[in-house]
């Protein structure tokens, strides 16, 4: 699952415990063995909905109603800037329901940039219905100050709250030892920038204290896949362990000491937090939301430079007490900033 989906189980989850609510999920996609607990799983799959395609908006835009129609919401709660985002809007709109956008990346806010592609016609229409979308909300809650700078210079819209991404307190031991393993979790694709990751760990892999750990699924076709498997043969020191339950990934960042982050752009990575609260400082390419990175000492920012990122890591492997001290922040900030107590902030929005 992607960031988005991950903090929608967050989310219901601690709306579960209140005994509050009445929640259906409703999904494109998900394993037909997993059984929701307390929560209704609502899956709307038609032919080609794996394709993205401008075809898909026109399906959408009939069948998501309908569904809805059928739950008879209150509150409609969505993540993911897309067409679903305007869907969902003009429905609420039109039933007189309330509907929340919590936006999930700053590439959501932004103007469209025009490239030639196959799919330039599913993209526009997808900004299309966005933009509709975040003018029409009821209510949009931000994950940071950034972000809600941006959407009052963009759309002039105030938001109703900043609330960053929650997470739940960590429960495996947290224990680290040698070797410094260095590790990176996403799935494999372009905004993602796995190739330069797969470069630190072939530049660094003459450091005897390093080992390099890469999570994710490999997106995009064939080619893309194999090109990426080449690339990390080249890479000796690095271990590819593939896509991995959360549980899984929580368990080896447990026992791991430092996260890199080579994506171009993103809101607030799960990965930043899930690490933050198991004391690993985090070495970002370019990502620092509201520069807590630096601000909060829990880790550096690269500025774009891959010399830079390779310098950031190497001094965080080979100095062992800054590293821990640079953990120990990070899992404060995440205890303050990140806990499941930030239900609450959205429970008093949904609820206004």
């Amino acid at each position: 699952m992607g960031g988005a989906q991950y903090q929608a189980k967050c989310i219901i989850e601690e709306l579960i415990k209140t005994q509050r609510y009445e929640i259906s999920y409703l999904a494109r996609h998900y394993d037909r063995n997993y059984a929701s607990n307390g929560y209704e799983l609502v899956r709307y799959h038609y032919p080609g909905s794996e394709i993205r395609g401008s075809h898909r908006h026109l399906i959408e835009w009939s069948l998501l109603p309908r569904l809805l129609e059928k739950i008879e919401p209150d509150i409609i709660y969505q993540r993911v800037g897309c067409s679903q985002t305007g869907i969902a809007a003009h429905y609420a709109l039109k039933h007189r329901c309330k509907m929340v956008w919590h936006i999930a990346s700053e590439s959501d806010l932004e103007s469209y940039r025009f490239s030639p592609s196959r799919l330039f016609i599913y993209r526009m229409v997808d900004r299309f219905l966005l933009n509709y979308g975040i003018k029409n909300a009821t209510d949009i809650i931000a994950q940071t100050g950034e972000q809600q700078k941006l959407l009052k210079e963009r759309f002039k819209r105030t938001a109703a709250a900043v609330v960053p991404n929650l997470h739940p307190n960590p429960t495996e031991k947290i224990e680290k030892q040698k070797p410094v393993k260095i590790v990176w979790v996403a799935n494999l694709k372009d905004v993602k920038q796995p190739e330069i990751f797969i470069r630190l760990a072939s530049s660094l892999q003459d450091l005897p204290e390093a080992q390099f750990i890469m999570i994710g699924a490999i997106q995009g076709n064939e080619r893309k896949r194999q090109g990426y498997l080449d690339m990390m043969n080249r890479a000796p020191s690095l271990k590819y362990l593939g896509q991995i339950p959360q549980e899984s990934v929580n368990a080896i960042l447990a026992e791991s000491h430092i996260l890199v982050n080579t994506s171009s752009h993103e809101g607030m990575p799960n990965t930043f937090i899930q690490a933050w609260f198991r004391q690993m400082p985090v070495v970002s390419l370019h990502v620092n939301p509201d520069q807590l990175i630096e601000k909060k000492m829990i880790g550096f920012v690269s500025g774009g430079s891959f010399e830079r990122l390779k310098k950031d890591v190497k001094n965080l492997v080979l100095d062992d007490g800054l590293r821990k001290k640079l953990g120990i922040n990070a899992q404060t900030l995440a205890d303050e900033y990140f806990s499941a107590r930030n239900i609450e902030k959205i429970i008093s929005v949904i609820e206004k």
